[in-house]
């Protein structure tokens, strides 16, 4: 077990990275959890906008007072210099010329050329201001053309933009059965991100250390085969993975609202088998010795690039089937498959959650099959060569 006991001694000497940053992923993950789980309402964002009124007639005040009630009103010198460094230094948002002739226009049903607006950035909330303009002009015109007198129709137009629509999200599944609540769903939802990333950053480190030349050499001119030398190794990541994994989990049953129970170990279960396979993946990723950048760079594009394909951050309903059909070649679809039917989302078919967890639990064996090749062929034949060159020296 020397191997196994020299990993662990690197690992203490690593621990301070490991320490930075399974807080941050910790945090992250309950921040999306949460994030996700808003359910909230949906409110327009309040943008500073400034208004010059060069019709000034009631119903160009009536605009403005529409306007006011969704947005902040900022008075500006009318002057182009002064509104163009209001605008780059963000004091305001929007600015709108009510043009002149706007209420003669707007009696007769015209809609075009009533307002100039400058901005600095064309964002969703200036888009929607605009949007909102156009459709309170419509509105006006409308009640006009219904024999209303232009003030009235500019009051009723106001009070129909301002009402707060109620809106239900519709889910076309059977959420009757759900085994998580529905916060703990997502936080095993994005669990994915969370072992992913991780794994490869804490891991890693070590595993480089552990590839070093001249431990490696060490390590070869002793008796220990290289699939000794590789096994102690995989022993020795899944001890230190599953003392996080539990930190996690014991997070996730605080989501749940206390200790698991029945159907809900199927996630725990779930995560677990998830968790061999991002252990073996970062083995076989180390096992090329890249650079500390380098493993940077394959973290963000394993994890990211997997958990969006695979219905982490969009869920698995709105991904398109081309998108879902790639995405069945990476073990967290299969996850998430899992997932959606712990929370209600697909139907509970125990079939289906066999086959899942089976194909995670596939991959993490073929993964570490074949680091266990590459390690026997890099490592093993250099144990050989060296051993020729001895021999050929003693020769001599």
């Amino acid at each position: 077990m020397q191997v196994f006991n020299a990993f662990f001694k690197v690992l203490r000497s690593k621990l301070g990275l490991a320490l930075i940053y399974i807080p941050v992923f910790i945090a992250m993950t309950i921040g999306l959890t949460f994030a996700d789980n808003g359910g909230g309402v949906f409110e327009q964002e309040r943008l500073n906008v400034c208004i010059f009124d060069e019709d000034a007639t009631p119903l160009s005040s009536a605009l403005c007072d529409f306007i006011g009630k969704r947005n902040d009103l900022v008075p500006l010198e009318n002057d182009r210099d002064v509104i163009i460094d209001a605008l780059y230094y963000g004091c305001v948002d929007y600015v709108l010329t009510i043009k002149s002739g706007y209420a003669d226009k707007l009696s007769v049903g015209k809609t075009d050329e009533l307002y100039e607006s400058m901005r600095m950035h064309d964002t969703y909330s200036t888009v929607y201001m605009t949007q909102m303009l156009n459709e309170y002009a419509n509105t006006v015109s409308a009640y006009i053309a219904g024999g209303n007198d232009a003030i009235t129709a500019a009051g009723k137009a106001g009070e129909a933009m301002l009402k707060d629509a109620e809106v239900n999200t519709a889910k076309f599944d059977d959420n009757s059965g759900a085994v998580l609540t529905s916060t703990a769903a997502l936080y095993f939802r994005f669990l994915v991100y969370a072992l992913i990333g991780l794994t490869m950053s804490t891991l890693c480190p070590v595993l480089l250390a552990m590839s070093r030349k001249d431990i490696r050499y060490r390590t070869n001119c002793s008796g220990i085969r290289p699939n000794s030398y590789t096994l102690q190794i995989l022993a020795g990541c899944v001890i230190y993975i599953i003392a996080i994994w539990a930190v996690f989990v014991a997070i996730g049953a605080v989501m749940n609202g206390g200790v698991f129970e029945g159907a809900q170990w199927i996630a725990v279960l779930n995560s677990f088998v998830f968790m061999l396979f991002t252990t073996m993946l970062t083995i076989f990723v180390s096992s090329f010795d890249p650079s500390i950048n380098i493993i940077n760079i394959i973290t963000q594009v394993i994890s990211i690039g997997m958990c969006f394909l695979s219905g982490v951050f969009i869920d698995q309903s709105m991904l398109g089937e081309g998108v879902l059909s790639a995405a069945r070649f990476l073990p967290a679809y299969w996850y998430i498959r899992v997932n959606r039917m712990l929370e209600g989302s697909e139907p509970f078919d125990q079939n289906t959650l066999v086959l899942s967890i089976a194909i995670e639990l596939g991959f993490a064996v073929v993964l570490a099959f074949m680091t266990l090749l590459i390690r026997r062929v890099r490592y093993g034949g250099m144990t050989v060569h060296k051993a020729q060159t001895s021999a050929a020296c003693i020769t001599e």
